[in-house]
C-alpha cells in the first residue's frame, strides 16, 4: 500500500537519490553533461538544493511502500513561487559553480525558459497547484506509481485546499502521454536551447473540478 507525506529533512539523500537515478536519461538534464557518471552526480547535486529548498517550503511529499521512500514530488501552493538560483545558492548551491564551471547556470537559464509559459498560466489564476518535480524510483517505474501520485494524492490535496488547477512542464514526448492519459491538456509547446541543442517543451494543466 502506497501512503503519502510530509517530506523532512532526514528523506533529503533518498530523495535525491531517487531523482538522480530517475532523471538520468531525461533531456531536461542529458545535454548538459555527456559523462554518466557525473551527469548522476550533477543531477544529484541539483535536486540537492532544489529539495533542501523545498523541504524548507513544506512543498516536498514522498510516498512510501513497506517503509521505502518510490515517489517524491513537490507541490506548490498558488502563489508560491518556484525556488530560484538565491535560494539554491543559500542552499549550497554555489559549490556546483565551482565543480561544473558555467554548466549549472546554463542549465538555469534553460529552466528558466522552460517554467515561463507555466509561470504566466499560474499567475493569471489564483487557483493553480504547480507540480515542479516528480519522480519514480528507477526499479517501480511503469507499474502506475505516477498515476497514483496523480489521483490519490494531488486531486484530493488540491480539492480539500478549495484549488481549482494542477500544472506542470514537461521535456519528454513519452511524458506527454502520460500526463494526458491522466487529464492533463497541453496548453503550450515550444523549443528551448539547452547547451547546443533544444530541448521540447511542453506545459500541462488539469481542471480539478471536473
Amino acid at each position: 500500500m502506497l501512503t503519502y507525506r510530509v517530506a523532512e529533512d532526514k528523506d533529503l539523500n533518498e530523495i535525491c537519490k531517487l531523482c538522480a537515478d530517475a532523471f538520468m536519461e531525461y533531456d531536461f538534464y542529458r545535454p548538459f553533461v555527456s559523462d554518466p557518471a557525473k551527469r548522476w552526480k550533477f543531477i544529484y547535486e541539483l535536486h540537492v538544493h532544489c529539495f533542501t529548498a523545498e523541504i524548507k517550503r513544506k512543498q516536498a511529499v514522498v510516498g512510501e511502500e513497506n517503509g521505502e521512500i518510490i515517489t517524491a514530488f513537490s507541490l506548490h501552493e498558488p502563489g508560491r513561487t518556484q525556488a530560484g538560483f538565491t535560494e539554491y545558492v543559500s542552499s549550497g548551491g554555489l559549490g556546483m559553480l565551482l565543480r561544473y564551471g558555467f554548466t549549472p547556470l546554463s542549465w538555469f537559464s534553460m529552466y528558466d525558459k522552460c517554467v515561463a509559459p507555466a509561470e504566466r498560466f499560474n499567475n493569471s489564476n489564483h487557483d493553480v497547484y504547480y507540480v515542479e518535480i516528480l519522480a519514480v524510483r528507477s526499479d517501480k517505474q511503469r507499474q502506475g506509481i505516477g498515476t497514483k501520485d496523480i489521483h490519490e494524492y494531488m486531486i484530493p490535496h488540491v480539492r480539500s485546499k478549495g484549488g481549482g488547477y494542477l500544472s506542470l512542464i514537461t521535456n519528454s514526448v513519452g511524458n506527454t502521454m502520460f500526463y494526458e492519459s491522466n487529464g492533463f491538456t497541453c496548453f503550450d509547446h515550444i523549443d528551448v536551447p539547452a547547451a547546443k541543442t533544444k530541448i521540447g517543451n511542453w506545459c500541462f494543466s488539469m481542471n480539478v473540478d471536473r
